[in-house]
């Protein structure tokens, strides 16, 4: 997760205004999602599709030469209760990028109104629709993961039945999301709300880490005296409920029912970012550092460097007089390691505890800066 996101602001996302699309769909569609590559592909290509026109089609109407826009894609497999929910989090450069008289590239800046998101995703709709139609009576393969599969979606168990909630108050009735830049529409889900201006560098990169992050943290996993899983939500429902509980073996197959198909990459580059685009490199070049490497780019930050980026805590030097440390052996015995810490006098069962992050949507809203 740090990794891949310090990469993409490093590397990948120049400084101009960024924004976060999230698309959801119906239950019908989040199983197609989860089991068929096909149908993911072309569902995801619909929607990058769609946007891309929204923003090139704005650009036209400003009279720009050679429009092109350009995102990055995380499809997530979870939602908040372990439950198979196949999404898509956008990172869309929040414009166009042209050829102004010069020749050279530039970015122009246009901001999608809640009624334009409301009409895109009236327009997502309809296309889904129709691919829907296309494949549901060409997939009927089942197997074990396949069922996982349906119960998770639908947040049950193998009989079909809701996970015990803990905390639960009143049925309350339901309720249909509303904000600004974010449209519900019969099962489908828009969200656009999410704006991170130009030069809120470390913003965006919470913001990606977000997008990237796991489906679950061990702090909301307890194991019961009695036997139960026990799972604390990251954010209560209305009606009360703090917790769901489950089985051992209900548990592993939420966890079953997660798993990718193989080979089936959850980052997609589109547009200008694409792998094949002519103008990649130019515009990606805009992201990257000025001043001259001086040692040869690995394909992964090496974990010292990792942890002083993310941590803010230094591993490359001795904490008592500085100096650079450097690899003398590699112990893997855990009778010899404490051996090492009871000399020192170090404490061999410390645990340095460190507080989870929140996510972005609860500080990043357009309201930080304007209408934008």
């Amino acid at each position: 997760m740090s990794d891949t996101a310090k990469h993409l602001i490093e590397e990948v996302i120049p400084a101009v205004p960024t924004r976060q699309w999230v698309l959801s769909m119906p239950y019908a569609y989040r199983f197609l999602l989860a089991r068929n590559p096909e149908f993911l592909r072309k569902a995801l290509a619909i929607f990058h599709r769609s946007i891309n026109r929204h923003y090139e089609n704005k650009a036209i109407i400003h009279k720009l030469k050679n429009p092109k826009t350009g995102a990055i894609t995380v499809v997530q497999r979870f939602g908040g209760a372990l439950n198979l929910n196949v999404h898509f989090h956008t990172i869309y450069i929040d414009g166009v990028y042209y050829e102004n008289d010069h020749g050279d590239e530039a970015f122009f800046e246009i901001i999608p109104s809640h009624e334009e998101v409301i009409q895109l995703n009236g327009t997502l709709k309809k296309s889904l629709t129709r691919l829907l139609e296309k494949f549901e009576h060409e997939d009927h393969a089942c197997n074990d993961q396949s069922d996982f599969q349906a119960q998770s979606v639908q947040n049950r168990d193998e009989k079909f039945q809701l996970p015990l909630k803990i905390g639960k108050i009143w049925d309350p009735p339901f309720r249909e999301f509303v904000g600004k830049r974010c449209s519900y529409d019969d099962g489908f889900s828009l969200h656009a709300s999410v704006k991170i201006l130009a030069h809120q560098r470390a913003e965006l990169e919470r913001l990606c880490r977000y997008i990237l992050r796991g489906p679950i943290a061990k702090e909301r996993i307890t194991y019961e005296g009695t036997g139960k899983v026990r799972l604390r939500l990251k954010t209560p429902y209305t009606d009360g409920t703090t917790h769901l509980q489950f089985s051992p073996d209900q548990f592993i197959k939420r966890i079953i029912a997660l798993i990718p198909p193989p080979r089936q990459n959850l980052i997609r580059y589109v547009g200008i970012f694409g792998a094949r685009h002519k103008k990649r490199f130019e515009i990606t070049s805009l992201a990257r550092p000025k001043k001259v490497k001086t040692k040869k780019k690995v394909y992964r930050t090496p974990w010292s460097e990792l942890l002083k980026y993310v941590f803010k805590y230094e591993l490359s030097n001795c904490d008592y007089c500085g100096t650079t440390l450097t690899l003398v052996a590699t112990i893997t015995s855990q009778h010899v390691c404490q051996k090492i810490l009871n000399h020192l006098g170090s404490l061999t069962n410390e645990v340095i505890v460190r507080s989870p992050r929140a996510p972005p949507e609860d500080d990043y809203f357009d309201e930080v800066a304007g209408d934008f």
